[in-house]
């Protein structure tokens, strides 16, 4: 297949690499209002750059401007926020060499490991928000 040829034949420009690796990997467009119209369309492989790329810029967040965090937390902080970073980069990375060598489908490890971005933000998020709730009430343990 020709560069830029989607795995459903459609071809595709343009699209940034968390998004072209999200539909290699199956995330594809979903109508979330079946049977009304055309319905409302989403694609889901835009919940890979946005579930990061939030969570990094909640992380940082708390890195800089709350400094009445515990250590525990700022810690927390500091090593999801570059985790997320570095898991970006690679999804770039990934995206743009299985692009350059015409890759119409992700390999099943590349799918595995895409697949569970979405569930390893929720739990990251979720243990550095209970963090910061928990030292907001005891006002940080310094």
């Amino acid at each position: 297949m020709a560069a830029g040829v989607h795995r459903l034949g459609r071809r595709r420009r343009g699209l940034g690499g968390w998004i072209r690796l999200g539909e290699l990997t199956g995330f594809c467009p979903v109508n979330l209002l079946p049977g009304i119209g055309a319905g409302l369309v989403l694609n889901t492989a835009v919940v890979l750059p946005v579930s990061v790329e939030a969570y990094a810029a909640y992380a940082l967040h708390v890195l800089l401007t709350l400094a009445h965090m515990s250590d525990r937390t700022r810690l927390f902080a500091q090593r999801s926020f570059v985790t997320s970073l570095a898991i970006g980069a690679a999804a770039q990375v990934a995206s743009h060499v299985m692009a350059a060598a015409e890759v119409t489908t992700a390999p099943w490890w590349v799918t595995t490991a895409v697949s569970t971005v979405p569930v390893l933000v929720v739990g990251l998020a979720t243990g550095l928000a209970t963090l910061v709730r928990r030292d907001s009430k005891i006002g940080g343990d310094r």
